[in-house]
Formats: C-alpha cells, structure tokens, sequence
C-alpha cells in the first residue's frame, strides 16, 4: 500500500518554461549601464558556455551552483566584476521566474488537493538557475506550497536525480519506507531511474508521448497527472 507520493517539478507540476531570453536581456542592460562594450552575440555565446553543464556519470552527479556558472561567463566574457555586483546577478538571474512564473500542468491543484488527503506528498526537483527558495515561493502564489510536507531541491542538497541521495532524503523526511512510495517524472533517465534504483514505485509521466526506453522502465505510463490517482489507490 503507497503511504507518500512524490512529484517531480518540470514538466510534471510546472509546464516547462524557459528564462534565457530574459536572463541575456537583463544582464545585456546591466552591462550597458556599467559602460561594458560587448555585443549581444558575444553576451549570448558567453552565457551558452559559461552555463553549459558537461554530462557526468551517475556518481558523479554534483549541482553547480549559480554563482560559479556566473564566474565561468565573466571569465570568458574577461569581465571583472566587486563580489557585490556578481551577487547582483545572481540574484537577478535567480529570481527571474517571480516576473513571469511558468504555468501548472492541467489537474495540478485538484490531483494534490485529493491526494493529499491520504498520502504524504512531497517533492523532489534538479533546479537550474532557479532555486528552491524561489520555486518555493512560486508554490506559494499558486496556493499549492500547503500539500507538499517535503521539498527537495538539488540546489540545497548539492546533488543531481538520479543520484539517490535526493530520493532517500525525501523517504527520510516523509518516514516512509521506499517500497510505500511512488514517484512520478517525466524524465527515465533521471526521475524513474532514479526512483527505482531506490526501490520505489515509479510514473512515468508522457504527455509529450516520448519513445520508450528497453533499459528504463517504469512501473506505470500516464499522459494526464489526474491518472496519478487510481493507480496510487490500486496498489496493494
């Protein structure tokens, strides 16, 4: 019998939302007022490579944490900036989403406001630029923070799904034992491969009926986030 169910964030609760655009554009401006002369094309390659993330084997999966991302673009650009003004930054590229947040995905409210009745609800997310505390924050305007008992943020663990250090962080929390847990994710290679190397159950979350995989394979297929529902009731 399923006792806690845990959510990915991107494409699961959060339709997927990207803030590049608006990332260059703000630091393009802030560049300009600091009497930098760099082209909008240079600011752009700079921004690809400071913040491209090499893959890296399962063990191996660290988060990089903004600030250092930071420092690789000014790097490249040759720019030298106080430790107060890259704070600046950071702050500026972290709290982009708080302008413009990214939608839910239909059914979101209703299938937490019904399953948080009977199960422990939590959630477990690789951030980017973004952190916990503003993706916390975004729950809250939405009114959905209240459901979810545990959140759990690469960004504040400092590791990466699939390592199994943020799926077992989330059972402890929850006290919940692995095989009584759910994880539903859009992604195989780092949600559902993540949670079964964990012993948990695990959705498979394919509203963009992506091509299966002969080495990962999850438990059950959905296409709605409502379906999450029956399935999780059904499980003895």
């Amino acid at each position: 019998m399923i006792e806690a169910i845990t959510f990915d964030l991107w494409n699961t609760i959060f339709n997927n939302r990207f803030y590049t655009e608006m990332r260059l554009n703000w630091f393009s401006h802030f560049l300009d007022e600091k009497n930098f002369s760099i082209s909008k094309m240079d600011i752009e390659s700079a921004f690809k490579l400071g913040f491209h993330l090499p893959k890296r084997k399962f063990r191996m999966y660290k988060h990089i944490q903004t600030e250092v991302l930071i420092s690789k673009m000014l790097n490249i650009l040759k720019i030298d900036l106080s430790n107060n003004e890259k704070d600046f930054v950071k702050k500026e590229f972290e709290e982009v989403m708080m302008s413009d947040p990214p939608s839910l995905k239909e059914g979101t409210i209703q299938t937490l406001e019904d399953l948080s009745s009977n199960y422990k609800i939590g959630l477990i997310s690789n951030t980017g630029i973004t952190p916990g505390r503003i993706i916390s924050k975004v729950f809250q305007e939405y009114n959905i923070l209240q459901y979810f008992q545990v959140r759990i943020f690469s960004d504040e663990i400092g590791y990466c799904k699939p390592h199994p250090i943020l799926f077992n962080t989330a059972l402890k929390e929850l006290e919940c034992d692995p095989v009584k847990a759910i994880h539903i994710g859009d992604l195989l290679e780092t949600d559902i491969k993540g949670a079964k190397d964990c012993n948990m159950y695990t959705i498979w979350f394919n509203d963009s009926i992506s091509q299966k995989s002969h080495q990962i394979k999850p438990d059950y297929e959905i296409q709605e986030l409502s379906e999450v529902i029956p399935i999780v009731r059904n499980i003895n």
